[in-house]
C-alpha cells in the first residue's frame, strides 16, 4: 500500500499555505543515495532549515507523484525497511532537535557528541559513584584541572575511533 498522491498533496499545500515561513518538505526513503544519507553533516545541515515538514510513508511508501510534486529532500536513515516512516522520522527529528540552541540546556554539548568532530566519537562518560565494583572513573576527571580534562577527553575520542572505527 502506498499514500496516494492526491490525499498528500493537498494535505501538504494546506500546511504550506498556513505557514508563514517557507517550509522544506522531507521525505523517509529507501532509495536515497549516498548523499542523502542521515549522517552528522546532514543533521546540521537540517538544523538550520527555520521550518521541516516530515512526511511519513506506509508499507510502500509513496506515490511518485508526490515526490515529483513536492521536490522534497528524501533522506535515507539507513538501509533497511520499516513498516512506517514514523520510526525513522522520529531519528531525523530527535537528531535535528539536538541542535536547537538552548534545547540541551548547554551548547556545547553538542558540539562534543560523537560525530560532531568530524566523524569522531565521543571520550568515555563516568557517573557516581566513584568505584564500581573495582572499576574507577579516571583521576583526571576528579582532579578539577578542566584544561587536563579537556585534552584527556580529546586523546579518548582519538583512541575510541582509532580503535572502533579503524577505516575512518
Amino acid at each position: 500500500m502506498s499514500l496516494r498522491s492526491g490525499l498528500v498533496l493537498a494535505s501538504v499545500v494546506a500546511i504550506a499555505l498556513s505557514v508563514a515561513l517557507l517550509s522544506t518538505f522531507v521525505v523517509r526513503t529507501t532509495r536515497a543515495t549516498l548523499i542523502d544519507q542521515l549522517d552528522q553533516q546532514l543533521v546540521e545541515t537540517l538544523a538550520n532549515y527555520p521550518r521541516l515538514v516530515l512526511l511519513c510513508g506506509r508499507y510502500e511508501g509513496f506515490d511518485e507523484r508526490i515526490s515529483e510534486g513536492l521536490q522534497p529532500l528524501e533522506i535515507s536513515v539507513g538501509d533497511f525497511v520499516c513498516n512506517g516512516g514514523e520510526v525513522p522520522a522520529m531519528i531525523i527529528l530527535e537528531t535535528v532537535m539536538r541542535l536547537i540552541p538552548g534545547l540541551l540546556g548547554d551548547d556545547a554539548s553538542a558540539r562534543e557528541d560523537s560525530f560532531s568532530r568530524a566523524g569522531q566519537l565521543e571520550f568515555p562518560q563516568y557517573t557516581r559513584p566513584r568505584e564500581y565494583r573495582g572499576m574507577q572513573v579516571p583521576d583526571v576527571l576528579l582532579s578539577g584541572d578542566h584544561q587536563e580534562i579537556a585534552r584527556w577527553r580529546h586523546t579518548m575520542s582519538d583512541r575510541r575511533t582509532r580503535e572502533r572505527r579503524p577505516q575512518s
